[in-house]
């Protein structure tokens, strides 16, 4: 990748944070609660604290550090599935795939590709969200949560492991971080508002734990299905249950 090129992605991702500021300050509504969701979800103290659905990572880092780790097993499985789709549907040459291939690859890209509105214009955005989604929800800022979309999609996935049969390209380096963080934002808010909401969604569980596993299925693994506290990643909001001479008691981790 030469220097314009870098040049040019640092300018997406400081518009995009700079966009992405507003865009969070609106979805949380402020003090005058002007957003789509309802204010009580937005600003809850008492949906944040002493809610068990309200999921607050112990370790920012430690919660990351598993996401990354699940994120990383996800796409080479990810990879491996769309190297044995016919080449008709990902565009990717089989037998040109290695190392050589990889190398020349980043020196011509980036390139306009020719791939269908479903791959450019819905699923690169969506995997920008879901990029997105792992800090985020670990508690780090949208800046943040930005630069990580930015770094994982271009160099991790574009400049990586999609380089080994395709040159990278244009759209993908644009699109998957630049909407998916905006997708990615909302994903969050309404990921919030579920949790805060004791994980209903129109009065049902059910659909709210399915949305948020939709929107972000290696946090819903994280959380959830309790991969992470194999990891020591725990809720601080999760109801504790202790024995005293008195009898059972409850409390909660903060």
């Amino acid at each position: 990748m030469d220097l314009s090129i870098a040049r040019f992605l640092f300018a997406i991702c400081m518009a995009t944070m700079l966009f992405g500021t507003q865009l969070e300050d609106t979805l949380r509504g402020g003090q005058t609660h002007h957003s789509y969701l309802p204010p009580s979800s937005l600003k809850p103290s008492n949906h944040r604290t002493n809610n068990p659905y309200y999921y607050l990572p112990n370790s920012k880092g430690r919660y990351l550090g598993t996401s990354i780790g699940i994120l990383g097993v996800g796409l080479l499985v990810g990879v491996t599935g769309l190297y044995l789709m016919p080449e008709s549907v990902t565009h990717w040459d089989r037998e040109r795939f290695g190392f050589r291939s990889w190398l020349q690859d980043i020196q011509i890209g980036p390139a306009v590709d020719d791939d269908n509105f479903w791959l450019n214009g819905v699923a690169h955005p969506y995997f920008g969200a879901v990029y997105y989604m792992q800090p985020r929800m670990a508690g780090y800022s949208w800046a943040e949560s930005v630069l990580f979309s930015f770094v994982t999609s271009a160099f991790f996935w574009e400049y990586g492991i999609e380089a080994f049969v395709e040159i990278p390209s244009w759209q993908d380096l644009i699109f998957t971080p630049a909407m998916g963080s905006i997708f990615g934002e909302v994903f969050y808010q309404l990921t919030r508002y579920i949790q805060g909401n004791e994980g209903r969604l129109f009065g049902s569980r059910v659909l709210g734990l399915g949305m948020i596993a939709l929107m972000d299925p290696i946090g819903f693994l994280v959380r959830d299905l309790g991969v992470g506290k194999l990891f020591g990643v725990k809720n601080q909001n999760a109801l504790q249950v202790f024995a005293s001479p008195l009898g059972v008691g409850f409390s909660y981790r903060f």
